[in-house]
């Protein structure tokens, strides 16, 4: 995996914009927006290319914890959820949920396996899709107009889509809710708590309500009860649920990249490769390795965390180290020997995955995901020996182009 980050250094997108939101690449490009108001947004095209080509390759997906033992009459979590299935190749994206799992497809299309009981990987066919999310029991997937799917359990409306909802860049699954991010780094939530009132058996914890400070977002994760919202400054928000602290953010906490949220608990990245933890650690969630760095992707499940690191392995720590447990100990973090040149990992609630990459396919860039924030950028893509990439950067609306210094793979953090 090949980090390359950067700052801006005063250069000009439209005029004076400065505040952008978080973007996701498919391919080799993805229309973004970049704003300096609320009334004026200035349009960019993000484009990368290579001194070198680094062609797309074949990917392989990977799967541990519940659900590798469907022989048996299926448990509470054993449903196939971890047996990717023999047919499922050029995968870029994963997404994992209770007991289910979704592939986002090279080609914009889905793939799905795992319990679909309540039609959760029943999602509208289609070839454009960007982004995927998994929650309880039930699915979110984005396609490149900006238009939210969703499939699955709606018993309390959580994929009951806001009607007009569009452009969104971002969406999240909670247990019994959902969460988009548009543009103007504005959160839009539905399902469990949408009212103010219960309904059925669970108790109201506000998740789908946003607090009214919450603004200048770029990215967002929906956990069990509660969220998470990461902002252009690089802090972090939270609201819902909040009887193991979940919803407080620690105090001084600062320079975040990405955050990751579990069930009664959180993980963030900074920006210098370490790991802050917090909320429920009755399972060892928050206990961060020892001497963990370099990480470059989180992702929290359940009860357990995985971190990818620089040199494209994993790392997992919470629960699902012995397997004794069929309700949240299932080995799901018994990362499975020799797994390597990871490029993405998911955390479900009782299982795990990983995208691997392997053999040249064809000479398309493949770009994993872009994040903005005020003064700086942070671009994820798999690392080839020998491979130099470049970064262009196209004003759309001042036909300005500027391109960063050429940035070598394999080289870890690289300043543009």
């Amino acid at each position: 995996m090949l980090i390359i980050s950067g700052r801006f250094a005063g250069r000009k997108f439209g005029g004076n914009c400065f505040r952008t939101s978080a973007v996701t690449l498919r391919n080799n490009y993805m229309t973004g927006l970049k704003r300096k108001s609320a009334a004026v947004q200035c349009a960019f095209l993000i484009l990368a290319s290579l001194l070198t080509v680094l062609p797309m390759v074949a990917s392989d997906v990977v799967g541990w914890g519940a659900g590798t033992n469907i022989a048996k009459p299926p448990d509470f979590n054993d449903y196939g959820q971890s047996i990717v299935p023999v047919s499922l190749t050029n995968a870029m994206s994963i997404a994992a949920g209770w007991r289910h799992s979704l592939a986002l497809l090279q080609n914009g299309k889905l793939n799905g396996w795992g319990d679909d009981a309540l039609g959760q990987l029943d999602l509208p066919s289609g070839s454009n899709y960007i982004a995927i999310s998994c929650g309880r029991l039930h699915s979110l997937a984005l396609d490149s107009d900006g238009i939210v799917a969703a499939s699955g359990d709606d018993f309390y409306g959580q994929i009951d889509v806001p009607t007009n909802l569009t452009g969104v860049i971002a969406v999240s699954a909670g247990f019994y809710h959902s969460l988009a991010l548009t543009p103007d780094g504005k959160v839009v939530a539905w399902g469990m708590s949408t009212n103010d009132s219960s309904i059925g058996t669970d108790p109201n914890y506000g998740q789908s309500r946003n607090p009214a400070s919450l603004s200048n977002v770029v990215a967002i994760a929906a956990g069990g009860w509660h969220n998470l919202a990461l902002k252009a400054n690089g802090t972090v928000q939270g609201w819902g649920r909040n009887d193991d602290g979940q919803a407080d953010t620690p105090a001084g906490l600062s320079n975040v990249t990405a955050i990751a949220a579990g069930a009664a608990h959180n993980l963030v990245l900074k920006s210098d490769g370490t790991l802050v933890a917090w909320g429920q650690n009755i399972y060892g969630q928050t206990n961060i390795p020892g001497g963990l760095s370099n990480v470059v992707a989180i992702a929290a499940g359940g009860w357990h965390n995985l971190a990818l690191k620089g040199d494209g392995s994993v790392v997992a720590w919470g629960a699902g180290t012995n397997g004794t447990d069929s309700f949240v100990d299932c080995k799901q973090t018994s990362v499975p020997a020799g797994l390597g040149n990871v490029s993405q990992i998911a955390a479900g609630a009782v299982h795990s995955l990983a995208l691997q990459f392997g053999v040249p396919l064809s000479p398309h860039v493949f770009l994993m995901s872009a994040v903005f924030t005020t003064n700086g950028f942070s671009v994820q893509l798999p690392t080839r020996s020998g491979h130099v990439y470049r970064l262009e950067y196209k004003d759309s609306l001042n036909n300005d182009i500027w391109t960063a210094l050429p940035l070598k793979a394999g080289s870890g953090s690289n300043t543009a």
